[in-house]
């Protein structure tokens, strides 16, 4: 039995890194074809099952805020596509602007919106290279739990993978009501 666990475990996992490195190359070919600045969204769930409905109720209003964000601030979308892997859900936004215009909108987004803890939204511009969000003069990414750097709380496992759901949970409860 438990050697079946762990079977299904790396399965699950090789499917998971599969899903990763198919939204690799789905950003390669985005920007290849248009040669522009492009968002690619997934979404900040720890462990092994990413795709569940109420997941997708957060990627869907992530991709309602990068839209309409973009047209209040009339940024062109020239594309935009989703796909869906263990990994996750992913969304990709292809904007006719310029890649550090786009990536103080996603700042924004994930600094402003109930949910933007949740949403990862990596800018890249045409030549391939993530913009940081650290080139605004933002701090890394805050734990959902504590007041420390998320990467710092992942990395160190500083809390149940429980605990970290159960705060999801309660912000989608929260954006729900």
């Amino acid at each position: 039995m438990n050697s079946f666990m762990n079977s299904e475990k790396m399965k699950l996992l090789e499917e998971i890194l599969k899903g990763k490195e198919e939204r690799v190359e789905l950003q390669k070919k985005l920007i290849y074809k248009y040669n522009k600045t492009l968002v690619s969204f997934s979404l900040n769930i720890p462990g092994l099952y990413k795709v569940k409905n109420k997941y997708l109720i957060i990627f869907n209003a992530g991709i309602e805020a990068l839209i309409k964000e973009a047209k209040k601030q009339k940024l062109e979308i020239l594309d935009i596509k989703e796909n869906i892997t263990k990994a996750g859900f992913d969304g990709f936004l292809v904007v006719n602007a310029d890649a550090y215009t786009v990536k103080k909108m996603t700042i924004f987004i994930e600094e402003n919106h109930s949910l933007g803890r949740l949403f990862d939204l990596d800018v890249f511009d045409n030549n391939f290279n993530q913009i940081s969000r650290t080139k605004f003069g933002v701090g890394k990414r805050k734990c959902l739990i504590c007041d420390n750097e998320a990467n710092v709380c992942r990395r160190e496992s500083n809390h149940l993978l429980e605990e970290v759901l159960n705060k999801i949970n309660i912000l989608i409860n929260e954006y729900i009501i």
